[in-house]
């Protein structure tokens, strides 16, 4: 599915920006 591959990238790069921002990178 298209639609559900394209949430999960969204949400991994949040979630790796997050991480990023909370290891002060």
């Amino acid at each position: 599915m298209p639609s559900n591959s394209l949430v999960v990238m969204t949400t991994t790069i949040i979630i790796t920006d997050t991480t990023h921002v909370g290891a002060g990178c």
